[in-house]
């Protein structure tokens, strides 16, 4: 028996060792999302990654004749050269496909070392003569508690103010400190040496009744994991922050199923052989589970009146999160304690390289086909099926479960019937809303690519909604074979350019801001990631037709890589992300991303990007700071409701306006004449573009201001989506609004009657009929 030197320092230990494993997979996913931007490709492989190291780590952690003191000195080690990989990350971008090489490379050998401290400290607890089981379920519930607190506190309360360099610097003075700790102990070498160790073959071998199950339920996990992952994403919204939600919601199962079995009760209640005779009405009964909750969930929302807070927001996500992923987290959580428990002799190690090794597996398989060639419900059914191969029943049992099975699989018909699943994330919170649209529902089309998702939805055979990832797109009227606001953001620059020769579109979206670009630019480059929208665009054939021109190119790249390795020059960009809202978007109102943005343009270049009126008077301050001394001189045209183009000049150049292309009223389906009037009457000039307040931040990639702010209060959640405070912000309901008893300016009254028609298509037929408020 080991006597501590420090019972205190130890217990610290035991509730934080477990902390930076999971922050190490947070930070590493923004580093690169700096690099390769697909939310949920990166996100998901980062966790196959971690399971992948954490296979070999944990069976090697005896092997090695490594000790704790070691391990978080090769930590300290990784940390220091991950450290240098994002400070040099620019640099290391001109090799692409080798950054993003490197960087899982170094993010798979800092979970190999950080699965070795689990199994370690295992054997040092066990050493202090404590029963084998108990010390298990002990440390693995502590391993994750803290976890779940400290991945919320990092991604709401300090990523922003500390940056990733900052925290990364944090936990490598922590890993240098618990390795001076344990090197102090200095007990562990003699100890770790006299645990007995067979080959992987002889416990495959002498234990594949368990081990086989075991890696084949862990298989299962994995791609349960990724579709529980694209439920969190699709029902929320994808937002970065959501992906540490999963991951919190998830770790506290897995500790909630560890603190069930630390008592004897939790075994009785629980077996290994119970276990996999139940799994396949489980499976089963979690699949029905996963469709009802977000039904629950709506109709709570419905029902409860909320302040607008962004306290009560945070507890409606981490709600759904919660009761989505803790039934079945704590279901395939309890596959250690139970596997443990039945064969005590076979390392931890050794259990826990098997169960991670099917995590990795289950999570590939999913990112590689089975996403692209079935549908996640079809998926959980056959999962819930194979789950059956192991339920070893009496003749009697087999009869409770076939007529188990088909009162489940009835259910996920009606659940999958009544509510569609491809309307996203607005109708889900509310359920009056999504049975509305579910029953106006008439055609979908769906188009897949890895682990991206682009739905257009028919709605009463008259409106088509795209839908990405779960984000509501645009509203498209079947009447119009393409977005008209779409179009004009592309046009709002075309005045103010000076030579047509080479344009960069940021985003292809729905193709209709390229239009613009592609017929009056000698070359447009159009840069998007996702090259499902490739498919998109050829169910819009005008679009289509447009872009399927020799001075059109297609670059399938992160848009943030191609600005920061790009050595062209162009005398148009257009940003045509509409918000930096989702799917990681936020690094295009970087600062390194406007600089390189004003690299990228040619002296007499013009620049254009959406202004989102969802984001909060906070957020466009940073937006206004983060723009500083790259452009000053800018106008305003209003898209939309609640969007807008801003255009600029490079540097101090003023925006001087020469003459509308022809093709631009073509393009709007009107004539010159009222084309002109109608850019005028949308356009605001020279707006103010700095920031109303002092001190305000700027948002760049190693503080994320943009980012954490709308992880906070995300644009349609706190009652705020009907708020406009671009126009707020730049007084246009003043402007607009006639005053009693004072003469409307002329001027004001056409911009006015301009946008009234543009966006409630109110035709003005009486002689002196005042402009209504239109904000």
């Amino acid at each position: 028996m080991r006597k501590t030197l420090s019972p205190r320092l130890d217990f610290t230990y035991l509730i934080w060792f477990g902390v930076p494993v999971l922050l190490y997979q947070i930070l590493i996913s923004r580093i690169l999302s700096q690099i390769f931007g697909s939310l949920f490709f990166i996100q998901l492989f980062l966790i196959a990654v971690a399971y992948l190291g954490t296979a070999l780590g944990s069976y090697w952690s005896l092997r090695l004749h490594l000790n704790l003191s070691k391990s978080h000195g090769w930590l300290v080690i990784l940390n220091l050269i991950l450290l240098g990989f994002n400070h040099w990350s620019t640099e290391l971008l001109k090799l692409e496909t080798l950054s993003l090489i490197l960087g899982f490379a170094l993010f798979f050998a800092i979970s190999f070392v950080s699965s070795l401290l689990l199994p370690l400290f295992f054997e040092e607890q066990k050493r202090q003569g404590l029963e084998t089981t108990t010390v298990f379920n002990r440390v693995y519930f502590y391993f994750h508690l803290l976890v779940v607190a400290a991945l919320i506190f990092v991604e709401l309360g300090v990523l922003h103010t500390w940056g990733i360099q900052t925290i990364l610097w944090i936990l490598t003075a922590a890993e240098f400190f618990w390795s001076l700790y344990w090197r102090i102990q200095c007990t562990e070498k003699a100890a770790l040496a006299a645990i007995p160790l067979r080959s992987l073959k002889d416990e495959l071998y002498k234990s594949k009744d368990l081990i086989a199950p075991l890696f084949a339920f862990s298989v299962i996990s994995g791609i349960i994991q990724s579709i529980l992952y694209r439920q969190v994403q699709n029902v929320l919204a994808p937002l970065a922050f959501h992906y540490s939600l999963y991951l919190a919601a998830l770790v506290l199962s897995w500790a909630l199923s560890s603190l069930w079995f630390r008592s004897k009760r939790g075994y009785r209640w629980l077996n290994w052989l119970r276990f996999k005779q139940n799994s396949g009405l489980l499976v089963l009964a979690l699949l029905v589970w996963s469709l009802s909750w977000p039904v629950f969930w709506s109709v709570i929302l419905d029902h409860l009146t909320l302040p607008p807070a962004s306290l009560y927001i945070f507890v409606i996500r981490a709600s759904f999160a919660l009761g989505l992923i803790l039934p079945t987290g704590f279901f395939f959580g309890s596959l250690l304690p139970l596997v443990k428990k039945e064969n005590e002799h076979i390392p931890l190690g050794t259990y826990l390289s098997v169960n991670s090794l099917g995590n990795a597996l289950g999570i590939l398989l999913f990112i590689s086909f089975l996403f692209e060639v079935t549908g996640i419900f079809q998926l959980w059914s056959l999962l819930g099926l194979a789950c059956l191969i192991f339920a070893l029943r009496t003749p009697k049992a087999k009869t409770v479960t076939a007529t188990g099975v088909v009162v489940l699989c009835l259910l996920t018909y009606f659940l999958t019937k009544e509510y569609s699943w491809d309307l996203g994330s607005y109708p889900h919170r509310s359920f009056n809303r999504w049975v509305q649209d579910t029953h106006s529902l008439t055609d979908v089309k769906t188009f897949k690519h890895r682990s991206s998702q682009v739905s257009f939805v028919e709605i009463n055979h008259r409106y088509n909604l795209m839908i990405m990832n779960g984000h509501h797109s645009i509203n498209l009227p079947k009447d119009n074979e393409y977005s008209l606001s779409d179009t004009l953001m592309g046009l709002t620059p075309l005045p103010f350019v000076k030579n047509f020769d080479k344009a960069l579109v940021i985003g292809l979206g729905t193709g209709a801001t390229a239009m613009g670009s592609a017929a009056t630019f000698n070359h447009t480059d159009i840069v998007d990631l996702d090259p499902t929208m490739l498919q998109v665009v050829e169910f819009m054939k005008p679009v289509a037709q447009r872009l399927h021109s020799k001075k059109v190119k297609f670059i399938e790249a992160d848009g943030l890589t191609f600005l920061r390795t790009n050595q062209q020059s162009y005398d148009l960009i257009i940003n045509n992300v509409p918000s930096p809202v989702y799917f990681t978007a936020a690094k295009l109102w970087s600062r390194e991303a406007l600089q390189s943005v004003y690299d990228s343009l040619t002296e007499d270049g013009i620049f254009a990007q959406w202004l989102d009126g969802e984001l909060t008077p906070e957020s466009l301050d940073i937006l206004m700071q983060t723009s500083q001394g790259l452009f000053t001189h800018c106008d305003m045209f209003f898209l939309n409701y609640n969007f807008y183009s801003l255009v600029c000049s490079k540097g101090d150049k003023p925006l001087t306006l020469k003459t509308h292309p022809e093709i631009a009223a073509t393009l709007m389906q009107t004539t010159p004449e009222l084309y002109s009037q109608f850019f005028e009457g949308l356009r605001w000039p020279a707006v103010p573009i700095k920031p109303q307040h002092k001190d305000v931040p700027m948002n760049t990639l190693d503080r994320p201001y943009m980012d954490v702010l709308v992880a906070i209060s995300p644009p349609g959640w706190l009652n705020n989506d009907k708020v406009d405070h671009v126009a707020a912000r730049f007084e246009l309901p003043q402007l607009l609004t006639p005053q009693p008893g004072k003469t409307f300016p002329p001027e004001m009254e056409k911009k006015c009657r301009l946008m009234a028609e543009w966006i409630y298509h109110h035709k003005f037929q009486i002689f002196g009929e005042q402009c209504a408020p239109l904000f």
